[in-house]
């Protein structure tokens, strides 16, 4: 793959893991943001950052202001939409000293422009993303393995090991575990029916405004060998370099030298499908049309075959518009 000189935008890029067993074993890959956030706590300019917390009634994912490490919900990835802008402006009053924020690409500048309009110090994380899911894609997740949302506990998308998968607790007890990026969510996730509008034209991989971003290192050396986790991650500010050089100084983190080309390798799937979001917006306003048309989604979720059915449709779309 080709060097593009708009991606090369970090200023170091490294890959390694939290010495924090836990952590790094509960994260979804190597525990680096989770760590971050825990250093940072400790620290007289942060004294809040985020959580997100398994609500059984909504069945998904809500935010949750934390003003110690003791009450974060370490949960891995979180293959979710959802509005984090809006619950910062809802929360801004509720936000003691400093803030160390979590949240997807797009995100970022407008959660930073609202913090340092209202004087509020903010450390943001951000990552590798390749377009979030709404919760009615969890949902038919679970219709598809056999299970209703008034029997789910519990579930997360990511963590306890790597690269893990989803992970969901019932009330009767038992226990259903999918191995990562595996059918039927593999095939629901590419159908895009279930993306939002967004999502399918957005640009960022990762944001160069977030402090640091982190990904993960689909690498052969940590596919073939690699169960608890690393980080690959990219160190956009010197604020975060700063952070990062302490905590590799206090042995809170075990790190090596990465480079753009490794990030390439390892994301390039996403790096490319971002890039050609531009070039496709013909494609997807016709994904998303389909994704909101009640009726077609509703017969084409009917059964695994039939949204089979339908990638053959946008795969003959695709190259009809193309």
């Amino acid at each position: 793959m080709k060097e593009d000189a708009n991606i090369n935008k970090a200023l170091v890029y490294y890959i390694g893991y939290s010495t924090d067993r836990l952590i790094r074993y509960k994260a979804s890959s190597g525990g680096i943001g989770t760590s971050i956030i825990k250093y940072l706590l400790s620290l007289p300019g942060y004294d809040t950052s985020m959580t997100f917390v398994y609500d059984k009634d909504k069945c998904g994912y809500i935010p949750k202001l934390i003003y110690d490490f003791s009450e974060i919900n370490i949960c891995g990835s979180i293959y979710q939409d959802i509005d984090i802008l809006s619950f910062i402006k809802e929360n801004i009053s509720n936000i003691k000293n400093g803030i160390v924020v979590t949240c997807m690409p797009c995100q970022v500048q407008g959660i930073r422009s609202i913090l340092n309009r209202n004087n509020i110090n903010n450390f943001i994380i951000s990552f590798c993303c390749s377009g979030q899911t709404t919760l009615e894609g969890t949902w038919l997740f679970y219709r598809y393995i056999g299970i209703g949302k008034s029997q789910v506990i519990n579930m997360q998308y990511r963590g306890n090991g790597w690269p893990s998968g989803i992970q969901i607790e019932l009330f009767d007890g038992r226990k259903i575990c999918r191995d990562n990026y595996t059918n039927p969510w593999k095939l629901m996730h590419q159908s895009k029916l279930f993306r939002p509008k967004r999502c399918l034209m957005c640009k960022e991989d990762v944001s160069y405004k977030a402090d640091v971003s982190l990904a993960d290192p689909w690498l052969g050396k940590y596919k073939n060998s690699d169960k608890i986790g690393n980080t690959m991650f990219l160190v956009n500010t010197e604020r975060g370099l700063s952070f990062i050089e302490e905590m590799k100084n206090k042995s809170l983190l075990q790190l090596i030298d990465s480079s753009m080309e490794d990030y390439m390798k390892a994301q390039g799937h996403t790096v490319m499908a971002k890039k050609k979001a531009s070039q496709e917006k013909k494609f997807n306003n016709i994904l998303s049309k389909m994704g909101n048309n009640i009726m077609y989604k509703k017969i084409m979720t009917l059964y695994p075959f039939m949204l089979k059915f339908h990638m053959i449709i946008i795969r003959i779309i695709y190259k009809v518009v193309k």
